[in-house]
């Protein structure tokens, strides 16, 4: 019943987010809102959902095309890059938020407290920069600054904007807990009877960070998708949010649907890296 209800109010949100915009106006230099005209649209959506007009989007001028033919590979193309992303951006973060806890050189938490401030799209620009630079000074080819097409699709660098924010949101939390869990009792203990610190991390620090992991993962994978929007434009990815620039106008199917598509991914990238949270759990974290 829970579940359910959490289904329905989401779906009323999308549904009244996707119609705000067609239902304001302008009038005589007044802003006016019509509820009739988002109810209007809202049932016209379920309406066409049975006749399938609810799936079709008009690209360019007079061509219209069916959802349902492109978003499976945009849908599967930005979850390959977002789950990539999210797996990397937990891996690194329990390493890195270790050695983060304890180490004493300043500068290096200033690096890392730096990248944490850039906009995503500077960093966009900043690494594409830096691989045209490499390329006209050396000819060494070490990424694509952009996709050519679908089967040409760049990688390093889009995972790496992916990556990186997360990343370093991880490393602030993860290592402030981390800090406070080496000096628990029981660490101090280990620690005396002269056990090694990979040992201890693996087998008592990892299971008690494991669990404010779990806590923030709805935090990282929303930082993922917000920054979704600018790598998949900026890097030319045919991913999901790319169609919604490919219509020549505000469409409200489309946007309906394009946001229903990124919920789905939502919930299959935070389901996903739970699982790899429990196999962590149950690999590196027992007795």
């Amino acid at each position: 019943m829970r579940i359910a209800l959490s289904f329905v109010s989401l779906l009323t949100f999308i549904l009244i987010l996707a119609a705000v915009p067609l239902s304001l106006s302008v009038i005589d230099g007044n802003v006016t809102f019509s509820f009739e005209s988002m109810v209007l649209l809202a049932k016209e959506y379920f309406v066409g959902l049975w006749n399938g007009d609810s799936f079709t989007y008009q690209e360019g001028i007079d061509r219209v095309q069916n959802m349902m033919q492109d978003i499976p590979a945009y849908f599967l193309t930005s979850l390959r890059y977002l789950l990539l992303a999210g797996i990397l951006a937990v891996l690194i973060g329990l390493f890195i938020s270790y050695w983060y806890s304890k180490t004493k050189q300043e500068w290096m938490k200033d690096i890392i407290g730096f990248l944490g401030t850039i906009p995503d799209f500077i960093l966009v620009i900043v690494l594409q920069m830096g691989v045209v630079f490499i390329y006209q000074s050396t000819g060494l080819h070490v990424a694509r600054v952009a996709s050519r097409s679908a089967d040409e699709n760049a990688y390093l660098l889009p995972l790496i904007t992916l990556t990186i924010v997360p990343t370093i949101y991880l490393i602030r939390t993860l290592s402030e807990k981390t800090y406070d869990v080496l000096a628990e009792d029981y660490i101090l203990h280990a620690k005396a009877k002269g056990l090694k610190k990979p040992f201890i991390y693996i087998h008592h620090v990892v299971r008690n960070v494991l669990p404010f992991l779990k806590a923030d993962l709805h935090k990282v994978i929303a930082i993922m998708m917000s920054n979704l929007f600018i790598v998949e434009y900026l890097f030319n990815i045919r991913g999901i949010t790319a169609i919604l620039f490919d219509g020549t106008m505000y469409q409200y199917n489309l946007t309906v649907n394009t946001l229903i598509s990124l919920v789905i991914v939502y919930f299959l990238i935070y389901w996903s890296i739970r699982l790899l949270i429990l196999i962590l759990e149950r690999v590196f974290a027992h007795d």
